[in-house]
C-alpha cells in the first residue's frame, strides 16, 4: 500500500515538472526579442555615446537620414545631422528632454517630436537614447484648428447679428459687441447671466422647450421668433437660431446663440394689421353710409323734380357729391387694402388689376405659379404694392404699354418680376442726387421688401426696359420653429428676352443696383 503511494507521489511530480517545462518553451516561443521590438518600431531611436558619437540606430532612423548604418556609425551627431539646427540646438546641452517639437525644413516642411534620455553604465553617465517621432499632421491640424478658431472670433466679434455661447444650462459665456447693443448691456453685465433672466416671460417655456429637445439630440439646430427684455425694460423682437456644439465623441459641449432684430418686421405687421382693420372700418361704415346716401339721393331725384333749374341744379350736384362720395370711398380702401386680396388672394388680385390695365389699353401678359395656395397677409399686400408702384413707374416713365408679370414659389421664396420694354434708364445715377420727394415708390417698394427679410432687384439699361425682382422669403407653415433651413436663393434675374438681348447686342453694357443691405 506504502509503495503505491509513493508511485502515485513520483508520477504526479513528474507530470508537473514535464507541463512546467512545455509551458516555459511555449512562453520562450512566444516572446518577442527586445531587439525586434526596436527594429519595428515607427518612433526613429539614435543611441549616442558619451562623446555625442551614433552607436547604434533602427531602420526608421536610416530611413530619416537616408544613409545605411555602416555609413553613420561612430560619426559624430552634428556632422550626420549638420543640416539641421533645431535638434542640434537640443542635442548640445546634456539635460533630459521629455518632449520637444523641432521643425524638420528639409523639402517638404515637418515637423517632430524629440525625447531624449540619457543611459547610464554601473550608475555612470553613457551616453544618450534620441527619439523622433513624426507629428507633422497633428501639427497641422492644430495649426488648421487656430486658424479656423481665429476666424471664428474675429467672425463673433464682428458679424452685425447677436450671437452667444452659453453653457448647457443656459448661462452666458461669451457675447458679441452686437448682442451688447442690440440689448443695450454691457459685455460684464451679461457674462455669467442665465438667458433665462433676460426672455420675456411668455417665452421661456417654449425656449426651454427647444433647448430640450437640442440637447437631447431630437433635432440639431432650431430657429424660432423671441422676445427678450432690454436693459430699459423695452421688447425686443428677435429672430432666434440656436445649435448644439459636440466634441467628437457627440457630448454636447455648449450651445451658439444666433439673434437677429426683427422689430422693424414686426412693426411693419402691425402696421399692415392697422391698415387692414381701417380699411375694413371704412368698408363697413363710411363707404355703407355713403352708398345709402347716394341711393336715398336717386330715389328723392327719381321722385321729386324741382321746378326751378336753380333747385334742380343743386339735386344733381348732390347726387355728383354722392356718388364722387362712394368712389373716394372705394379708392381708400384699395389703397389700405385690396379687399379682393382678402377674398382671392394675390394671384387673383392681380390678374385682376391687370383686366383692369388691359380695358385700359395696355398689353400684359401674366404668368403664374401659386394656384390656390394662400399666401401670408403681409407678403399678399407687400407684392401687390410693389406691382402697383412698378407699373405706376412704367406708365409714367417708361413711354410703353407693354408690361409683363411673372409670380412664382422656389422652395422657400417668393418670387415676382415685372418687366417693361420701355425706355429704361441707368440705375447707378439713380440716388447720386437725393432730393427730397424724388424717387419716394422705389424707396417704399425696397422698404416693404426688407422689412419682410427680402430683396429687390432693379436691372435696367437706357433704351432696353427695365426688370423689377422681388424675392420674399416664407416661413414654415407652423410659423413657430425649424431645424435646418434651407439656403436662400440668390437674386438673379431669369434670362428673359431683355437680359439675352442685353447679352447678345450690347454685353457689358446692362447694370443693376440692388438693394439688399443699403440704408436708403
Amino acid at each position: 500500500m506504502q509503495l503505491q503511494f509513493m508511485s502515485y507521489l513520483f508520477l504526479t511530480a513528474a507530470s508537473a515538472v514535464i507541463l512546467t517545462i512545455l509551458v516555459l518553451v511555449t512562453w520562450h516561443r512566444r516572446s518577442i526579442p527586445r531587439e525586434t521590438l526596436v527594429e519595428s518600431m515607427k518612433e526613429s531611436l539614435i543611441v549616442l555615446d558619451a562623446r555625442n558619437r551614433i552607436v547604434d540606430l533602427n531602420p526608421a532612423a536610416r530611413h530619416l537620414i537616408n544613409h545605411a548604418a555602416t555609413k553613420v556609425i561612430g560619426q559624430p551627431l552634428t556632422e550626420v545631422f549638420s543640416t539641421w539646427p533645431a535638434l542640434m540646438d537640443y542635442c548640445r546641452h546634456p539635460a533630459e528632454v521629455d518632449e520637444a517639437v523641432i521643425p524638420y525644413e528639409q523639402g517638404d516642411p515637418c515637423y517632430f517630436g524629440l525625447r531624449i534620455t540619457p543611459l547610464y553604465r554601473k550608475n555612470k553617465p553613457a551616453g544618450r537614447l534620441l527619439a523622433l517621432r513624426d507629428i507633422t499632421e497633428r501639427i497641422r491640424a492644430e495649426k488648421a484648428l487656430q486658424e479656423s478658431e481665429g476666424h471664428f472670433r474675429n467672425i463673433f466679434a464682428e458679424v452685425p447679428i447677436g450671437m452667444v455661447i452659453v453653457d448647457l444650462e443656459g448661462h452666458i459665456l461669451q457675447v458679441n459687441k452686437a448682442f451688447c447693443e442690440m440689448l443695450e448691456y454691457n459685455e460684464q453685465e451679461l457674462l455669467g447671466l442665465s438667458l433665462a433672466v433676460i426672455t420675456h416671460p411668455d417665452d421661456v417655456g417654449a425656449d426651454m422647450l427647444f433647448a430640450g429637445k437640442a440637447l437631447s439630440g431630437e433635432m440639431s439646430s432650431y430657429k424660432v421668433e423671441k422676445r427678450y427684455l432690454k436693459n430699459n425694460h423695452e421688447t425686443l423682437w428677435t429672430d432666434l437660431t440656436a445649435t448644439i456644439l459636440r466634441n467628437q465623441n457627440g457630448e454636447a459641449i455648449c450651445g451658439l446663440v444666433m439673434l437677429e432684430n426683427i422689430i422693424e418686421r414686426k412693426r411693419a405687421k402691425l402696421l399692415e394689421e392697422e391698415r387692414y382693420h381701417v380699411a375694413y372700418e371704412l368698408h363697413d361704415g363710411l363707404a355703407q353710409v355713403a352708398v345709402s346716401v347716394h341711393q336715398h339721393l336717386q330715389a328723392l331725384a327719381s321722385h321729386y323734380h324741382p321746378r326751378s333749374p336753380q333747385a334742380r341744379q343743386e339735386l344733381d350736384r348732390a347726387l355728383e357729391l354722392a356718388q364722387l362720395s362712394v368712389r373716394e370711398a372705394r379708392r381708400l380702401i384699395a389703397g389700405l387694402r385690396p379687399t379682393v386680396l382678402d377674398d382671392f388672394g394675390l394671384a387673383m388680385a392681380l390678374r385682376l388689376q391687370i383686366e383692369t390695365q388691359r380695358n385700359d389699353g395696355w398689353s400684359i401678359t401674366f404668368e403664374e405659379a401659386l394656384g390656390q395656395e394662400r399666401l401670408p397677409r403681409t407678403i399678399e399686400t407687400t407684392l401687390f404694392g410693389v406691382v402697383q408702384e412698378a407699373l405706376t413707374n412704367v406708365r409714367k416713365h417708361s413711354h410703353t404699354m407693354q408690361a409683363r408679370l411673372v409670380l412664382k414659389r422656389q422652395a422657400a421664396l417668393i418670387r415676382l418680376e415685372v418687366q417693361d420694354w420701355g425706355c429704361g434708364f441707368e440705375p447707378r445715377t439713380l440716388f447720386k442726387v437725393y432730393r427730397p420727394g424724388e424717387h419716394v415708390g422705389i424707396r417704399a417698394m425696397q422698404e416693404r421688401v426688407e422689412l419682410l427679410g427680402g430683396h429687390l432687384l432693379i436691372s435696367s439699361h437706357p433704351g432696353f426696359g427695365t426688370l423689377v425682382v422681388a424675392e420674399i422669403p416664407i416661413l414654415p407653415s407652423n410659423g413657430k420653429a425649424h431645424a435646418e433651413s434651407s439656403n436662400t436663393a440668390e437674386l438673379e434675374a431669369e434670362p428673359f428676352v431683355l437680359r439675352g438681348y442685353l447679352t447678345e447686342h450690347e454685353e457689358g453694357k446692362q447694370s443693376s443696383i440692388s438693394f439688399k443691405g443699403m440704408g436708403l
